[in-house]
């Protein structure tokens, strides 16, 4: 998995401008209307720049810094603009009419979605900085719920349009309404208590602000005590409408907890309702976890209820003082009647929702707080009260929670909590955290003493908790960070960080683990942070790292293998981040620290082919080749590298190795490391029975990059030096007899995943092929024949198989090995071959590699004439283009193009191939699968064109067809086939000035090739070529008139707006004029109805009717043009026809002719005698026609 390898940042930060002045110009129009030099705010605004300014605002949500410097101007628009319209008359405002509720909403509900988006995108903490907080708004506010029906009318559609969900609809009934959320969207109760709860920061007594509502306050659905008498009315008001969202399943909740917190801790209001509010949150804290319901009688869900309350419960704890919020009686209270009965839980609601599990995380944290002394204050002899004990057992408890953010909140809590704990205590605790490492970890080896004390101290990690361990790293990261871990415990730390680090379980289909080595990359950046080098100097490293070796030491060469590593790209700039941190607050504790720093950078890991290639290459050499050991045993040892589950990682990896290998032979004099290396993977990968068909892919493709690697290296500038190496290579390791032990059945049965073990072995005889090539060349023996028959048997075995990362492997493979043969071997295989390439079993690989091997029968003395091999070659590929299976017809193609073509061969007969494959339109149930062999005939040209320049001006009818057929898919529907035949153009007729002319100024990376407007109308500009305008056309009829909608609007816009520059008739000039166009027109259609092509026919109707309707074919009225002609044709394409888009297309053209005079009585004439048709889109357009 590669992350992104640009930074992402500094290019939002260069586009952000443009995004930025659009929002600060738009925002005031939108909102405001200037009339007479008067400022008057809009009643409603229109959706279609609403909906513009959101878009906007959300695509900075990765980047959400870059709207600071708009963030207090449309603050300023957003604020004055909601404190007007809550203080106007709303009964003037008109109600809105149908169409108009369809492109405008009102102005309230679109402020509380523009004021909710930036608080998603900013922060709700940065956003209410900049909202009003005069108390005199605190009313007003209120009055969104209590008066809804004067701010919002009771009819409006507002919620709908803006895609909300509105829970209930507005009643005439005088009675209470059953809605406590008064029809008000949630963004807009959102935004709306949130500012409520800014509001009541006020400094002044609450008694002194309210008064009774102006409207009837909405009834909340859940079933509140009574306040007690005392309560301020503004209080009550504020407690009603919180009451009315605290169950609410949206943001809304949010809003209401927030509200309710701030409303309680205030000092003139908490005798009031504190006490009342915690004995109604251990109430219904009762009624969940006891009941066996999930939901009352009016259908509140208890989740939903539960969390609100415990949400502002543990916000009360959290912000209040703590002379208010931390009375014993009270802290009792809450523990006994709310917090134990969480740890009961016996209607299994708090387990079953992970949101409540996170929202109690916070609330132990918070009670615990008070429970324990201040900060700097001394606590007492006997330790933490028994109530915090409980609490931090449940927190570590919930480390092992299946949710991550459940997890996330738990690590958190405990952590701070050990904060406020005396220093043996805090100790204490993260003892328990590091023994917990220990659960479920087994040891096989451990009683094997003579084993090195690596393997022997090897740890199994397969019956671990993967939930525990990301919990437990999560905790140690968050006490590492504050410096929380005593040093004598830094060793046994630094162990449980680097087995982290490597954490990896396998499953069945999947692996997990990544968000624990996410962790341990934190765990680490912490450490190197936050501990002094002496700190983590007195220490020495436990088994199996040396002793020798210092703990910063020891961690880098585990960063530095996660770094390179690691198959996911967030994991691999963690570890590298770490490692920067590491040696920065380090400095000469590592070896060659800076250049390592460098090598191993965060924007170079972010590729996994980079990083497991180039990254590791530059780590391997630095140190005294300390990194290197740990790198290239990653790669063949460990899940990292080929054991990875996915085909490319293996690859990559491999690559890795190839690399590695030749620096430890060429550059650290490794050279006997890397023969026991490479034996290993042969002996436990490479040969024989294996039950991972997967990790012996990797390992053969490991194998021969080692080869690939030292021939790349070598071949050129010291080739003694090579025959050397590969020759001690052979006669070490055995890795020329690798296919001994291999079974025949490995090849083809299909459990045994026969494609990835014909890759691999196909990659691998490659390899050995090259290597044996190069040392008979210089004069050591060739490979046995029996050997060179086994390696025939295996490519033999992947040119049988069909799969995508098969073909080149095993074509390649098979073109490298005939170099070993003579002509009499070679003649006897291509003969197989061509005997297999015409049986009725798809060998596709088979066909392709007839022409790889084309070239080796070439006989430069006879040459231009073909040998006879080479003639049957051809004759075989001609037979097989003929095929029914389209991939065998692809194949044979593909063959032309890659074999027979580079060699400067073609004919006639090949030619006509060539053009058959371009107009293959085969379908089945893939789909257009033609297309296939369009595409792979386009490249067959571009390649033959590569030797022999294609001359578009030739006599050669073949020629010329294959030429205009191109000209034609350059036009056509598929997106695919259009670009490659443009290309294609552009590449043929790069010397013809009047080819010059219309792609004047086109590249490789101009827009025109992903902008499909300026695509059609670019290659619109060929139908000034008269030789080649029917042939566009021809394929312009597929794109206009059955491609995508995109397409059909670009083709459509940029005909019309072509054809409406031209002259109705030539002038003297002799230009194109429309006549011209028209007339080529009619001609593809008459050829396409006598060849009863209707996939040109009926968008060739469909676009003439176009042009009727557009007023073009008007401009040919007063001339020469035969419209009775245009006229017969059109009855002869429907003629007994029961073609709806045909007959569509047609009545489009009767209705234009029936305006010309001379085709106006016949044309009226068989519309009337259409509109009894059945079916009706044919006679609906008829009576349209008489009606007008």
């Amino acid at each position: 998995m590669d992350a992104i390898p640009e930074d992402r940042e500094i290019k939002a930060l260069k586009h952000s401008n443009p995004l930025l002045q659009d929002i600060n110009n738009r925002l005031p129009g939108l909102l405001w209307d200037i009339q007479d030099g008067e400022k008057r705010l809009r009643p409603r605004v229109k959706v279609a720049d609403y909906n513009h300014i959101i878009g906007r605002l959300e695509s900075f949500q990765e980047f959400p810094q870059l709207l600071d410097p708009i963030l207090a101007g449309c603050m300023e628009n957003l604020t004055s603009a909601f404190s007007v319209y809550l203080s106007s008359e709303h009964e003037r405002f008109k109600p809105a009419s149908d169409a108009e509720e369809r492109v405008a909403v009102n102005t309230l509900a679109a402020l509380g979605q523009l004021l909710y988006v930036w608080m998603k995108v900013r922060g709700p903490k940065v956003v209410l900085r900049f909202l009003y907080n005069d108390p005199k708004w605190l009313e007003p506010m209120l009055g969104v719920f209590e008066q809804t029906s004067k701010l919002i009318g009771k009819t409006d559609k507002s919620a709908n349009v803006l895609n909300d969900v509105v829970e209930e609809t507005f009643e005439e009934a005088s009675g209470p309404r059953a809605d406590d959320k008064s029809g008000l969207p949630w963004h807009l109760r959102y935004v709306t208590l949130m500012w409520v709860s800014h509001l009541l920061y006020t400094p002044f007594d609450l008694v002194t602000i309210g008064d009774e509502p102006a409207g009837k306050p909405p009834v909340p659905l859940v079933e509140v005590p009574a306040l007690p008498e005392r309560t301020p009315e503004i209080a009550r008001r504020v407690m009603n409408v919180a009451c009315c969202n605290i169950h609410s399943p949206g943001k809304d909740r949010e809003g209401a907890a927030a509200a309710i917190v701030r409303l309680v801790v205030r000092k003139d209001v908490y005798e009031h309702l504190l006490n009342w509010f915690v004995d109604w949150v251990a109430n219904i804290v009762g009624l969940c976890v006891k009941g066996s319901l999930r939901e009352d009688s009016k259908g509140v869900a208890y989740v939903y209820f539960l969390l609100g309350l415990l949400g502002a419960l543990s916000g009360i704890f959290a912000s209040g003082e703590r002379s208010i919020v931390g009375q014993p009686d009270l802290l009792q209270k809450v523990y006994d009647n709310i917090i134990r009965e969480l740890y009961t839980d016996e209607s299994g609601l708090v387990a079953q929702n992970a949101m409540l599990r996170k929202t109690m995380c916070k609330l132990f944290r918070n009670i615990s707080y008070l429970y324990l002394p201040l900060p700097g204050q001394v606590e007492t002899q006997d330790g933490p009260p028994e109530e915090v004990e409980e609490m931090i057992d449940q927190l570590l408890r919930l480390l092992d929670d299946r949710d991550s953010l459940v997890r996330y909140a738990a690590s958190k809590s405990l952590s701070l909590i050990a904060l406020r704990l005396a220093a043996a205590d805090r100790s204490q605790i993260f003892e328990a955290v590091i023994d917990l490492y220990d659960s479920d970890v087994l040891y096989p080896n451990r009683a094997l003493t003579k084993l090195d004390p690596k393997k022997r101290h090897q740890k199994d990690l397969s019956q671990v908790s993967v939930h525990l361990w990301h919990g437990l790293t999560l905790t140690v990261a968050t006490f590492l960070r504050f410096h929380a871990a005593t040093v004598q415990m830094l060793p046994k730390v630094l162990d449980c960080i680097i087995t982290a680090l490597a954490f990896e379980q396998r499953k069945a289909t999947f692996a997990t683990g990544g968000n624990v080595r996410d962790a341990a990359c934190y765990a680490a950046w912490s450490l190197a942070r936050n501990y002094k080098t002496e700190e983590m100097l007195a220490g020495r490293p436990t088994p199996p790292h040396p002793e020798d070796v210092s703990l910063p030491q020891v961690l880098a060469l585990e960063l530095v293998n996660a770094a390179c590593l690691d198959p996911i790209g967030n994991i691999r700039r963690g570890a590298s981040a770490a490692l920067q941190e590491l040696v920065g607050r380090h400095p000469n504790m590592i070896k060659d620290g800076i250049s390592l720093v460098q090598a191993v950078d965060y924007s170079a890991v972010a590729l996994r082919s980079r990083a497991s290639t180039e990254v590791a290459s530059k780590a391997a050499v630095l140190g005294g080749a300390c990194y290197w050991g740990g790198l290239i045993k990653g790669l063949v040892d460990d899940w990292r590298g080929i054991g990875l589950q996915d085909s490319v990682g293996r690859t990559v990896s491999a690559k890795g190795i190839g690399e590695l290998s030749k620096i430890g032979i060429l550059d650290l004099n490794k050279r006997q490391e890397v023969w026991n290396i490479t034996k290993d993977i042969i002996n436990r990968y490479g040969s024989g029975a294996s039950l991972d068909i997967e990790v012996r892919h990797g390992s053969w493709y490991a194998l021969a990059d080692i080869i690939f690697s030292l021939i790349n290296a070598l071949e050129k500038s010291n080739p003694g030096l090579l025959v050397e190496i590969l020759s001690e290579m052979r006669e070490k390791t055995g890795v020329f007899d690798i296919f001994d032990n291999v079974k025949p059945r490995d090849f083809v049965h299909p459990v045994l995943k026969p494609e990835m073990t014909c890759e691999a072995a196909a990659y691998l005889v490659t390899a050995l092929s090259d290597a044996a090539k190069i040392m008979y060349a210089h004069g050591l023996p060739d490979l046995p024949v029996p050997l060179l028959r086994r390696y025939l048997c295996v490519i033999d075995s992947a040119l049988e198989r069909w799969e995508e990362n098969v073909t080149t492997v095993a074509v390649y493979a098979a073109e490298r090995f005939f170099l070993h043969m003579n002509d009499r071997y070679r003649t006897e295989i291509v003969r197989l071959w061509l005997g297999k390439s015409k049986a009725r079993t798809r060998r596709i690989l088979v066909v392709k590699a007839l022409g790889a091997v084309f070239r080796f029968f070439r006989n430069d003395q006879e040459w231009p004439r073909l040998s006879g091999i080479q003639q049957d070659i051809i004759d075989g590929l001609l037979i097989v283009s003929r095929s029914p299976h389209i991939e065998m017809r692809v194949a044979a193609i593909s063959a032309f193009a890659d074999g027979i073509f580079p060699e400067g061969i073609t004919n006639e007969h090949i030619l006509q191939t060539i053009h058959k494959s371009l107009i293959d339109y085969s379908v089945d149930s893939r789909g257009d699968v033609g297309s296939w062999a369009r595409i792979e005939a386009i490249r067959a040209v571009l390649s033959l064109h590569t030797l022999h320049p294609l001359d578009i001006h030739t006599l050669d009818t073949t020629s010329l067809n294959v030429f205009h057929k191109i000209i034609g898919l350059s036009a056509e529907k598929l997106d695919r086939v259009r670009l490659k035949a443009c290309d294609a153009i552009w590449k043929l007729t790069t010397q013809e000035p009047q080819w010059g002319i219309i792609f004047n100024g086109i590249t490789a990376e101009s827009s025109f090739w992903v902008n499909w407007d300026e695509y059609f109308e670019t290659t619109v500009k060929i139908l000034s070529i008269p030789s080649v305008r029917e042939s566009y056309l021809e394929g312009y009829a597929t794109s206009a008139g059955a491609g995508s909608d995109s397409v059909m609007r670009s083709s459509t816009r940029a005909m019309q707006k072509y054809l409406s520059g031209l002259p109705p008739y030539p002038n003297s000039d002799g230009g194109v004029a429309l006549s011209d166009i028209v007339q080529s027109w009619i001609t593809i259609v008459e050829k396409a109805i006598a060849g009863s092509d209707d996939r040109v026919v009926v968008p060739a109707l469909a676009m003439l009717g176009g042009w009727f309707e557009s007023g073009l074919m008007e401009k040919l009225g007063d001339g020469e043009f035969r419209f009775q002609a245009l006229f017969s044709l059109t009855q002869k394409a429907h003629l007994k026809s029961s073609n709806v888009a045909k007959l569509s297309g047609a009545v489009k053209i009767y209705n234009g002719l029936a305006s010309v005079k001379s085709t106006r009585t016949s044309s009226i004439k068989k519309l009337v005698s259409m509109l009894l048709h059945p079916f009706p889109k044919v006679s609906q357009p008829r009576y349209s026609y008489f009606v007008r």
